[in-house]
């Protein structure tokens, strides 16, 4: 049985080849002779284009509008009479432009007169077709006139031919599945960008956000603290007024009374009307060195005037009567110009002065040395002496508000070293304490240096 049935098949296949080579030489007549038919009897070829059973088509070369098909072209692809005049003939061939462009080409060099498309059918079934084109002129319209052939059922007829095909359609293949990976991975790109740029955008809008809610932090604070500064300067004013009219109350009294020799009979009353004297000229010293404290803005420092330091140093030591010359004070000239006040600069050596001067080792002869060097734009001081001293561990606590290393019985208030470190400190200075000469102490701030020094 299976002999009689494969010798069938082949006799089949040998009459459809037969039928189709007879219908492309017909094909291929009617094209030939299709020029004189158009050009001398135009009824004639309407009437063979629209019953000839070859697909035909007229196609507007510029547009690609399919001018006329003929029902085998619409039985073929399957539309509704008419609708394939309404379509374009890129919209049936699955080819691209460029790809249309690449088989004209490889038609040319292989010296074909035929192409090889794919077209799409109503049915969204592709079929590989074989298109024979050349172009006409319809009342002065130039047109190409195609003859479509199916060639998709005869594929083991002619093995060359498919075998061609079957590499263009890979070649096809190859492309479309290149194009889409091309367009996935751009979406993916794009898709990428877009979301890293929508972060980008919420991260500097949260940014923006938080900055704007720091800085109306920052001004609210800096407007409590002007206020509360404000209130401070204010509060230490009144303090010092209520405080220093009883205090020079008492002492007046108390030396009022000492004077009185008569009333002061016993060495006790003496005894008591002095510490009251002097406890009360020490409260008087400790409200007037809080109320400078307090006093002290950035607006004394930071004024734009300059001030020679040689200069006020020296005014400062013939004040605190002790000529340089005879209490071995050395200034070590030229000492810079700085920017700061000259009454500020005023304060902050005459603190110092005072304090080598009252802390001075009574077994040998007092010695200060005062010298300075530029580093940067600022002028670095050292204030060296001879004196007792401060131990390491206590430098630090030595700088606090208040604090005193020594006996109470020796004078001061403990507020020296705070006021000249709060004045370095508004000038963006730093200040520290080293050994000093013999066993001494040395103060080491930074003022800012005048760039026309």
């Amino acid at each position: 049985m299976k002999r009689p049935t494969q010798a069938l098949q082949c006799v089949c296949g040998a009459v459809s080849a037969t039928l189709r080579c007879c219908g492309l030489v017909l094909a291929l007549a009617f094209a030939l002779t299709l020029p004189a038919w158009a050009a001398s009897s135009k009824p004639d070829f309407d009437r063979i284009f629209k019953d000839f059973d070859v697909v035909m088509l007229l196609i507007d070369p510029a547009s690609g509008e399919i001018v006329d098909a003929n029902t085998a072209a619409e039985r073929f692809y399957g539309y509704a009479p008419g609708q394939l005049r309404s379509m374009t003939i890129q919209q049936i061939n699955t080819f691209t432009p460029e790809q249309v462009a690449a088989e004209r080409k490889l038609a040319e060099s292989q010296g074909r007169n035929y192409f090889l498309f794919r077209h799409r059918l109503a049915s969204n079934e592709v079929r590989t077709v074989e298109v024979h084109s050349r172009p006409l002129v319809f009342a002065d319209k130039k047109l190409l006139f195609s003859m479509v052939t199916d060639i998709t059922p005869g594929r083991h007829q002619d093995q060359e031919l498919w075998h061609y095909q079957q590499k263009l359609e890979e070649m096809v293949d190859v492309q479309v599945r290149e194009i889409k990976q091309n367009k996935r991975q751009q979406t993916n790109i794009l898709v990428v960008g877009l979301f890293v740029q929508a972060v980008v955008i919420a991260m500097l809008a949260l940014n923006i956000r938080q900055r704007r809610s720091l800085q109306r932090e920052r001004d609210t604070l800096f407007t409590t603290l002007q206020a509360r500064n404000q209130e401070l300067i204010r509060l230490g004013e009144v303090m010092a007024h209520h405080f220093q009219e009883p205090v020079r109350r008492l002492s007046s009294f108390a030396q009022r009374l000492l004077a009185r020799s008569a009333l002061v009979s016993d060495e006790d009353s003496r005894l008591s009307l002095n510490y009251i004297d002097a406890e009360s000229k020490r409260l008087s010293a400790l409200v007037s060195d809080a109320q400078r404290y307090l006093a002290l803005e950035h607006s004394q420092v930071k004024e734009g005037v300059v001030a020679d330091s040689a200069a006020v140093l020296r005014r400062c030591i013939e004040e605190a009567g002790a000529p340089a010359a005879d209490a071995g004070i050395v200034l070590h000239e030229p000492l810079p110009w700085v920017r700061l006040p000259e009454k500020t600069l005023r304060t902050l050596f005459a603190i110092l002065l005072d304090n080598a001067l009252r802390y001075r080792d009574p077994q040998r002869a007092l010695q200060i040395e005062v010298s300075a060097s530029a580093l940067g734009n600022r002028a670095v001081f050292r204030f060296a002496d001879n004196g007792s001293g401060i131990a390491p561990q206590y430098r630090e606590q030595a700088l606090g508000l208040f604090t005193r290393l020594v006996p109470s019985s020796m004078p001061g208030t403990g507020m020296g070293l705070a006021l000249v470190r709060k004045i370095v400190g508004l000038c963006s200075g730093q200040l520290h304490i080293e050994d000093g000469l013999q066993g001494g102490a040395c103060i080491v701030f930074d003022l800012p240096l005048e760039a026309a020094a």
